[in-house]
């Protein structure tokens, strides 16, 4: 299916939760100095900060092994401009005065205390990043005033069309292939690392005793994962596991899975999680995704598309009137962070 991508994405990724608060934050690149790189309306934007925005726009990327060793100098440009575009966002939207309801960064802050398994972890990390509650709920407006510059930048950019998603659909068939998917419910009987030879043995007998009763209708499968299964997020739904392709589960779980036919069961297998019983539902042949199925991929990606372009044409329009002054150059930056 579509892939989506963003053409400018700190600036629109920004007002997310810190993230010096962020649950699995991006590793942060070593901190080598505070030399100013660039000035941007007084606001300064330093080597540190370069740094850790390459490694924000390059956490999620697949990057050969030559581009990462690389990246420091590949990225100096992207990041430097997205830098400077917050900066000159962030400048706008203090002269415009953006005021943020208490109620709004309230309810930020509760949704950034909600991520943690309690307050006692939250409160540690707080600790550890040497934040208050008062550092986080100001980092919350700023980041909330933010969005709303942002937001009020993008307002007048039209809807994506029903025309306009059909043309993409049309053009673009490459990407909505859709490999081999296989639908299949599931009776897990869990085993632990601890579970002897004898113990696994005697699971596996339980399991193949439920698919006997199941066999000869004493119990359908719905009832009997209902009833027995230990994966308590699909046994009150009949151990329905939905589509997947291949590489989306264990091996020997996929393996069994596209091995049978629709409404026949595995044999039954062995994985980490412990014993399964598998029944195929349905199998969907490779193929391409109907329009309908991928409408609301291309709707989300034009839309997004359209904002960013938007907001790029709207920071060159910021930039064009303020003083921005970059004081190092490619060749500066290079001599600094060359791959040794």
């Amino acid at each position: 299916m579509l892939r989506t991508f963003l053409i400018f994405p700190i600036l629109v990724c920004l007002a997310s939760l810190p993230s010096a608060l962020a649950a699995d934050p991006a590793p942060a690149a070593k901190v080598t100095s505070n030399v100013i790189v660039a000035r941007v309306q007084g606001a300064l934007i330093t080597e540190n900060q370069v740094l850790q925005m390459i490694e924000q726009l390059t956490s999620e990327s697949e990057l050969s092994a030559q581009q990462t060793r690389e990246k420091a100098v590949l990225y100096y440009k992207d990041a430097l401009e997205s830098l400077i575009g917050i900066a000159l966002l962030k400048a706008e939207g203090k002269e415009k005065a953006i005021v943020i309801d208490k109620s709004k960064v309230d309810e930020a802050y509760k949704s950034v205390a909600s991520s943690f398994s309690s307050a006692e972890e939250f409160n540690k990390t707080l600790k550890e990043q040497k934040m208050t509650e008062s550092d986080l709920r100001q980092q919350l407006e700023e980041n909330l005033a933010y969005q709303e510059t942002v937001d009020q930048a993008t307002k007048d950019v039209p809807k994506t069309s029903e025309e306009d998603i059909k043309k993409f659909y049309d053009g673009n068939q490459e990407y909505f292939k859709v490999p081999e998917q296989v639908r299949a419910a599931h009776i897990l009987l869990s085993i632990d690392a601890k579970s002897t030879v004898e113990q696994k043995a005697g699971i596996k007998k339980k399991l193949e005793g439920i698919r006997a009763d199941i066999e000869s209708s004493r119990i359908t499968f719905e009832e009997a994962a209902a009833k027995y299964s230990n994966d308590e997020g699909t046994a009150k739904k009949g151990g329905d596991l939905g589509f997947f392709s291949k590489g989306q589960m264990v091996k020997a779980f996929e393996e069994a899975a596209f091995a049978a036919k629709p409404g026949t069961y595995a044999p039954i297998v062995e994985t980490l999680y412990g014993f399964h019983l598998i029944k195929v539902l349905e199998i969907k042949p490779a193929g391409i995704a109907s329009l309908d199925e991928a409408k609301a991929s291309i709707r989300s990606f034009l839309d997004r598309k359209a904002k960013q372009e938007a907001l790029i044409k709207h920071v060159e329009d910021l930039k064009s009137k303020a003083k921005v002054e970059v004081l190092m150059t490619d060749a500066q930056w290079k001599a600094r962070h060359a791959a040794k």
